[in-house]
């Protein structure tokens, strides 16, 4: 549900995922990927793919796993 903030009034975004979601998903993309290294600050909300000079950014895991699929050609 997305209400508004009470001090500003303006509306708040919708509550981040539950870190044992983000930490699924983390260890997924860590499996499928293993030559990047993989961070992720899902409250950020941040997620990054890292392997040499090359540095993939995303504000979601579905997003970073679509452009780690693109890059290898998958």
């Amino acid at each position: 549900m997305i209400d508004r903030d009470p001090h500003t009034g303006r509306y708040r975004p919708p509550a981040p995922p539950h870190p044992g979601d983000a930490a699924l998903h983390l260890a997924r993309l860590r499996a499928e990927f293993p030559t990047f290294g993989i961070i992720a600050d899902p409250r950020r909300p941040l997620w990054m793919a890292v392997k040499g000079d090359l540095v993939i950014k995303a504000p979601d895991s579905t997003r970073l796993r679509r452009r780690l699929l693109a890059i290898s050609g998958r």
